[in-house]
């Protein structure tokens, strides 16, 4: 397994499989930016699901298995398949309006796994960095969520 080379005892470790779990072995991104190079995978490939799925002959007409379609407007909040799109589509938000060129670098190593080069990453942490804000992971925004929601069901007597 060549893409395991330099990992020495690391190397059967199952993150080693993708280039983020590489990196942070390597210690060149954190766990929080991990785990959100992950969620952000998962959103993606939830996202691409619903896009062009396979047919189901009993549809016919061209709908896919996935989603079916939303007979109004008022039923789209509860569909799935927009609600994949919502998530997604807030994540890449977040990650164009952190800067220039860090959408698509972190496209090319979360979800088409290339590797990133020591120039770029400043940019990909950053971008990961954003993506865990998003949700959540980072400590700092724990412990503050935590200690809000102790002050919110607090009672003084």
């Amino acid at each position: 397994m060549p893409h395991r080379r330099g990992l020495g005892e690391h190397a059967v470790d199952p993150a080693a499989e993708s280039e983020l779990g590489r990196m942070r072995i390597r210690g060149e991104v954190s766990e929080p930016e991990e785990t959100a190079g992950y969620v952000y995978g998962r959103m993606w490939r939830g996202y691409v699901a619903t896009l062009d799925s396979p047919r189901d002959a009993g549809l016919g007409h061209g709908q896919s298995s996935a989603c079916v379609g939303c007979p109004s407007p008022g039923d789209r909040k509860w569909c799935l398949c927009d609600l994949r799109r919502r998530i997604y589509l807030e994540a890449t938000s977040v990650l164009v309006s952190t800067g220039r060129g860090i959408a698509p670098l972190v496209r090319a190593v979360v979800i088409y796994d290339q590797q990133c080069r020591f120039m770029d990453l400043p940019t990909l942490k950053l971008g990961l960095s954003a993506l865990a804000q998003l949700y959540g992971l980072l400590t700092n925004q724990r412990k503050s969520r935590q200690k809000t929601l102790s002050t919110q069901t607090s009672v003084t007597p």
